[in-house]
């Protein structure tokens, strides 16, 4: 009769569960849910072994003590695991300082061994599962938009990709300047557009105004429409006039404004013209060090043509106290140096 009702306490159970799990068989598909199901699992598996461990209680029977040993065990390695993990977490929590649950991240790196294969569109389906549990992921976006264009050769796809990154309110300017430089490189690559390209950057621009991205982008725009060689030969008023004109409708425009400081100074013999332009230059917010230094390096030059030894070594100084961690400041010091022997 014991035998019969511990067969039952353990039947039943078990046939409740696989009919929930007939009847439900979507229910652990969500990761939460299932992790639920795993603990249910072992709960489960806990108390059927806890009732034949009690049915099977010794008492003075040494053969029933034997038949304790594989439910003891199995109990045992049930919970052997998580208990470990849970302590070992803690441990690793107190020596770290550590212990919040690790944020998922979206993993690439079959999408890109796919794409080395020679097999963009499985990189591709890869790809869009992965962007369906991450559909903001920025390097995501910007990955399929390279697949689509550079190996599907699918202009209008990467297009909308490209944009999707740029309608995101979570990506950075930076990040959406990216995305739309890079289009505007397409448009003009492979679509031969640069009307569409300019549009493109003029609206980049527009949507950051006096900003970092309105400087650089204001760059490239002004290069579209002009680039003024640094050994033109033309008449130094013509360039002068050419020069002005640039910089009327691109008055950000870094290159025309020092080709035209330049020639001032250079074959115009306007050097105070010249000065004009580069202060201008330096009044500028967001230039680049590597630039800065360039100019006063440039104005260290004109002070030394025009016998102003003090002027050349104050922009020498400048460059070292004011970017001590660029290149150009070892070159600097070795100059000031020199002037002064």
């Amino acid at each position: 009769m014991a035998c019969i009702i511990y067969f039952l306490i353990v039947l039943v159970p078990i046939l409740g569960w696989i009919a929930f799990l007939h009847l439900f068989p979507d229910y652990f598909k969500n990761r939460e849910k299932r992790q639920i199901g795993f603990g249910a699992n072992r709960v489960i598996a806990t108390v059927f072994l806890l009732l034949i461990i009690y049915v099977l209680r010794p008492g003075n029977n040494p053969f029933l003590a034997l038949l304790l040993i594989l439910p003891l065990s199995l109990l045992v390695m049930l919970w052997a695991g998580p208990l470990m993990d849970y302590i070992g977490a803690k441990a690793i929590a107190q020596v770290t300082g550590h212990g919040e649950e690790v944020e998922p991240q979206p993993l690439y790196s079959i999408v890109e061994t796919q794409r080395r294969s020679g097999k963009p569109q499985k990189a591709l389906d890869l790809l869009d599962a992965e962007l369906e549990k991450f559909p903001a992921d920025y390097e995501g976006l910007i990955l399929k938009a390279m697949i689509q264009m550079e190996d599907l050769k699918n202009f209008q796809d990467a297009q909308a990709t490209l944009l999707q990154v740029g309608s995101a309110e979570v990506h950075t300017p930076g990040q959406v300047s990216r995305a739309h430089n890079l289009l505007a490189d397409w448009q003009i690559k492979f679509e031969q557009d640069e009307s569409s390209a300019r549009e493109t950057l003029e609206m980049l621009r527009a949507r950051f105004p006096d900003s970092g991205v309105e400087f650089a982008v204001s760059q490239r725009l002004a290069r579209l429409d002009c680039t003024l060689d640094f050994d033109d030969k033309r008449d130094a008023a013509e360039v002068v006039s050419d020069c002005l004109k640039q910089l009327e409708k691109h008055p950000l425009d870094n290159n025309t404004r020092e080709k035209l400081a330049e020639v001032y100074f250079e074959r115009y013999n306007k050097p105070d013209l010249a000065w004009e332009e580069m202060n201008k230059l330096f009044a500028m917010p967001y230039q680049q060090p590597a630039d800065l230094c360039r100019w006063l390096n440039r104005m260290a030059d004109w002070h030394l043509k025009r016998d102003h030894p003090d002027g050349a070594r104050q922009c020498l100084q400048q460059i070292i106290s004011r970017f001590p961690d660029q290149p150009q400041c070892e070159a600097a010091q070795l100059r000031l140096t020199r002037l002064q022997l």
